[in-house]
Formats: structure tokens, C-alpha cells, sequence
């Protein structure tokens, strides 16, 4: 017969073995390959930004990491699959602010939240974005676009990279508080939708710099303002919104996640590691030069700032009057 000090003992020793394997596996972190998912197609801010860090950082975990470009539906395919994911460090997540947390504010059937459904880890930097026009446009600066529109109610296009995108909210945003109407015409992502610009089939675009500055610089497009309250450091010619009498003063951000129960430690690790690289005064320019303005956060920081800007990017959708289609 099972005396009680007997039974007692078994108890604590099972109770006790999840939480001793569970320890094993963070101090053992990582053991095999760590997968990345980006919820849109390869050659965005997204995928370039990680494939930066992911350079810098590699050597210190001694494990391959695979990016896993997951794109559709504004980014929600990719993000609704890394939230089912493992709560164990090998399937982390990088995503803009329009994909994690503006799109689930525009559109209820979304099916993920951001701080529900994810751990923040770090944000890499900050993304301003900026208005671009077709070279072919008549027009030169934000006053002309708003002229020329106005004298063309319901005619000229705009490309988004997809409902609910910061893309397709910002440009809404804008087109209420002037007071014009335009067509949207959304895409897949920044890329194709450039090209279409580039081509002359859409009439203007709002995007990061780091989709629509090449062109730019080619004479292909033409910049008009920018969000935010400063100029961008490496088209400073560019006014920003609010310059031009226009509040769009809110800005993106690129980040890294985990699915919501990660292991305290091992978010703690991989935000060290990924804030050493992006604040390396090396890395400044390049960092710049695919839209972003470096910052880096711890994941508790990363998550106060999500808190605050849901909060914001609430109002903005709401003012901007976009549906889901």
C-alpha cells in the first residue's frame, strides 16, 4: 500500500518535471534551427530589414536561421500562422505596425491580436513613409496633387499594398482631411505595387522609403511629403505632411516577435542580441537606407509602445472613414 509521505512525493516530482524540462530547453536555447516568418513577399522592408539582423546576429546562436516569407491578405496569412506557432523560441515573427496592429483595428475578422497573440521582442527602427506620384503626373508639390484632384473628383488611383495596410489607412486618411476622392487599387505588396506606379497604371502611392527611394532617385516617381514630424535624413528635400498644413504625423515601425508564452529569457535574449546590431553606429546608413531610423527596445518597452500606438492608430482609422472591401 502507497503511504501518503509516498504519494506526496510522486506528486511534487511530477509537478516538477514540466518546469524542469521547460528550464532545460531556455538554458539549452537554441538547439536547432530558428525559423523567421515575414507575412509579406521577399524584397520589402520586412524581409530585407531581417536578413540584415539576422547577418549580424547568427554567429552568437550558433544556429541556422531560416526566413519564411508567408504573404497575402495585408499579412495576415503569415501572422495568423507564426500566433499558432510554439511558444518556444523557434518561430518568431517580423512585422510592420500596419500588419500586427493596424490591420486587426480596420477589419473584425481578422483573426489574431497583437498583444494577445504575440511577445514583443525589439522594435528595429522606425519607418517613415512617404507620398510618391507617378513621374508622368502633372503635378510638383502636395498643394498641385490637391488642385489637380479636386479637378478630377473620382479619377485618380491609388495604390495600397493591401486592406487595412498603413498604406490603404494613410491614404484615406489624407484624401477626408483635404477633401478629394480618389480610386484605390490594392496589391499584394509594396513591389508590385511600385511597379505599377513606376508604369503609370496607378497615379500615386503612400509607402516606406525603402520600397519607392531607388525609383525616386531615377526619375521614375516623384516625392511629395512625408509622415511624420521630421524630414527623412536621406531625402531631407522631401517636406513632411504636417509642413504642408496636413496632420499625418503617426509613423511605422518594423519589429521582431515571438508567439504570446515565450520564455521570458529567451525574448531577453534575442532583443539583446538584435539591439546590439541595429545600434552599431556601423550599421546607421544601412539601416537608413531600407527606411528605417534605428532604435531598438527591450520587450517591455516594445510593449508599451504597441499599447500606445493601438490606441492611436484606433482614432486614425476610425477618421479615415476605409472599409474592409
Amino acid at each position: 500500500m502507497i503511504n501518503r509521505r509516498t504519494l506526496m512525493l510522486a506528486t511534487a516530482s511530477a509537478l516538477a518535471a514540466p518546469r524542469i524540462a521547460r528550464a532545460d530547453a531556455v538554458s539549452s536555447y537554441p538547439d536547432r534551427p530558428i525559423k523567421i516568418v515575414v507575412p509579406a513577399p521577399p524584397g520589402g522592408q520586412s524581409d530585407i530589414t531581417i536578413r540584415l539582423v539576422v547577418d549580424g546576429i547568427r554567429e552568437s546562436f550558433r544556429q541556422p536561421f531560416v526566413i519564411e516569407n508567408r504573404g497575402g491578405a495585408s499579412g495576415a496569412i503569415g501572422i495568423d500562422y507564426a500566433a499558432k506557432q510554439p511558444a518556444d523560441g523557434y518561430t518568431l515573427l517580423v512585422s510592420v505596425a500596419g500588419g500586427l496592429v493596424v490591420n486587426p483595428l480596420f477589419d473584425s475578422r481578422v483573426p489574431f491580436n497583437a498583444l494577445r497573440d504575440f511577445a514583443p521582442i525589439t522594435q528595429f527602427g522606425l519607418s517613415t513613409n512617404c507620398l510618391f506620384v507617378r513621374s508622368g503626373l502633372p503635378v510638383k508639390s502636395l498643394q498641385d496633387l490637391v488642385q489637380y484632384a479636386k479637378a478630377r473628383p473620382g479619377e485618380l488611383t491609388y495604390a495600397s499594398i493591401g486592406n487595412g495596410t498603413i498604406s490603404h489607412i494613410y491614404t484615406e486618411l489624407f484624401a477626408k482631411t483635404v477633401g478629394i476622392d480618389l480610386l484605390h487599387v490594392p496589391f499584394k505588396g509594396g513591389s508590385a505595387a511600385v511597379q505599377e506606379l513606376i508604369a503609370g497604371r496607378v497615379d500615386m502611392m503612400i509607402i516606406d522609403f525603402t520600397t519607392g527611394d531607388q525609383p525616386m532617385r531615377e526619375g521614375l516617381l516623384r516625392g511629395l511629403a512625408v509622415t511624420g514630424t521630421k524630414r527623412w535624413p536621406l531625402s531631407a528635400e522631401i517636406p513632411t505632411f504636417q509642413e504642408q498644413q496636413v496632420p499625418l504625423t503617426l509613423i511605422g515601425w518594423n519589429g521582431l516577435f515571438a508567439p504570446r508564452g515565450t520564455p521570458q529569457p529567451i525574448l531577453k535574449r534575442l532583443s539583446e542580441a538584435a539591439n546590439k546590431m541595429v545600434q552599431d553606429p556601423e550599421n546607421l546608413d544601412r539601416l537608413l537606407k531600407i527606411g528605417l531610423i534605428p532604435s531598438g527596445t527591450t520587450p517591455e518597452e516594445f510593449e508599451a509602445i504597441i499599447r500606445s500606438d493601438t490606441e492611436q492608430w484606433r482614432e486614425a482609422v476610425k477618421m479615415s472613414g476605409a472599409k474592409p472591401e
